[in-house]
């Protein structure tokens, strides 16, 4: 006889990574009435039971696709987040409980780049800011109560987007229903609930996608009129979309370790958000196929979720951060300019000086030279002059000496004439 749980939860609100899949009651399956009985008796007991044995909230992709790469998937603690722009990080509120709390994520929460699969070696990205809602409270998933539990992490630095993403309008959503347009959730959870006990924390695991499509709220309604199972009157959310997963087939399906993870819907290179891991109905979380309880799972989509309004709240953090970044930059910019005109100012001045000591020492240089030229020139006409008064003083002078007819001439310093020789 197969097992039966029945479990009214978030979807992204599922089993932790430590919880045990545990059976609540052994019925007949093609007994419909006793099923029905016993649901309504055992329904309270195994929503508290369930909450015993259930740590830190998570969910992901069951029978998935590998979607290691993924632009936008990001590990948040334990579970997943989706990186909706360079600095805002969407999730959901128990993911930030249970990954330390605001205080702890404001101090030391870091962010790794989207579609990792080892943090080893990869940049930190420090969160600056987590947003939640006021009117958040921890699910109680006893009483089916899970109010507005939504999270923002806004990041202090940009990560390089390659994937841009938007939030899907009412209309774009009506669309994608009529359409029966793909809808996609990638997770950091693990792929079946053998790996709970696995040593391969979420540090070191690939992402996983999930598919499946959009139904209206009135096909909501119609969908869960089905299973006779199932008391959809008492856990209904009007005006909530749908989004099935037949893990009875073995289609991807949500698991533990994928809270905070968004579902979208992508159309010319760009990711619609339709919501995070919402309220819903989910079947055996991550069990074993035999113990499929008879109906499938079905998480919802509020279209009027506060998350909406957080984001346009992050959106302006985001933008007067930059602002102010921009103003610190440009005054960097500015005193960088000013210190660098200055610096050259100063050494320009020094280049001058140094250009005006040259030349001043060129100008000295060749004063002195002509100085010395002209004091060499000075000394030269000197020298010429005395060379010729003494030339002058000492030069040789000939004369004629006469003896009879006979005429010598004698030349020297002071000549004199022969004997007998009379000087004429």
């Amino acid at each position: 006889m197969p097992y039966i749980a029945f479990v009214v939860l978030n979807p992204g609100d599922c089993k932790g990574e430590n919880d045990k899949v545990l059976p609540f009651e052994s019925i007949e399956q093609d007994n419909r009435n006793l099923l029905k009985g016993i649901m309504k008796k055992y329904i309270v007991f195994a929503l508290s039971f369930t909450l015993l044995f259930t740590t830190t909230s998570s969910s992901a992709v069951e029978f998935g696709q590998d979607a290691t790469g993924d632009p936008n998937a990001v590990k948040v603690g334990g579970a997943s987040g989706f990186l909706y722009s360079e600095r805002i990080v969407l999730t959901v509120g128990h993911v930030i409980e249970g990954s330390g709390g605001i205080a702890w994520l404001e101090r030391d929460g870091v962010i790794y780049q989207p579609g990792i699969v080892t943090i080893a070696g990869q940049k930190q990205y420090k969160v600056k800011q987590v947003l939640m809602p006021s009117t958040y409270v921890t699910p109680d998933y006893r009483n089916n109560i899970i109010i507005d539990d939504n999270a923002i992490i806004i990041l202090s630095e940009d990560i390089p987007m390659t994937k841009k993403a938007a939030f899907a309008t009412e209309e774009q959503m009506q669309r994608f229903t009529r359409d029966k347009s793909k809808v996609e959730l990638v997770g950091y959870g693990i792929t079946n609930g053998s790996q709970r006990d696995s040593l391969s924390p979420i540090n070191n695991r690939a992402p996983n996608k999930l598919t499946s499509t959009l139904i209206s709220p009135e096909a909501v309604l119609q969908f869960y009129r089905q299973y006779p199972n199932v008391e959809w009157k008492r856990i209904n959310k009007p005006g909530v979309y749908g989004i099935v997963q037949h893990r009875e087939l073995k289609q991807s399906h949500i698991c533990d370790g994928d809270s905070g993870s968004v579902f979208f819907v992508e159309e010319n290179n760009v990711r619609y958000v339709l919501g995070t891991t919402g309220l819903g109905l989910i079947n055996d979380n991550c069990s074993v196929p035999e113990r499929w309880s008879g109906f499938p799972s079905m998480s919802w989509i509020d279209p009027n979720s506060k998350l909406r309004d957080l984001l346009k709240t992050a959106e302006k953090i985001v933008e007067e951060d930059k602002k102010r970044e921009s103003a610190i930059a440009e005054e960097i910019r500015l005193a960088a300019e000013l210190k660098a005109k200055q610096e050259a100012e100063a050494k320009a001045r020094q280049e001058a000086e140094v250009k005006a000591k040259e030349w001043q020492a060129n100008r000295e240089a060749e004063a002195k030279a002509k100085k010395e030229a002209e004091a060499a020139a000075a000394a030269d006409v000197k020298v010429k002059q005395q060379a010729e008064a003494m030339a002058a003083v000492i030069k040789k002078t000939t004369i004629a000496c006469s003896k009879g007819k006979l005429v010598k001439k004698v030349t020297g310093f002071k000549p004199v004439c022969p004997k007998g020789y009379k000087k004429k």
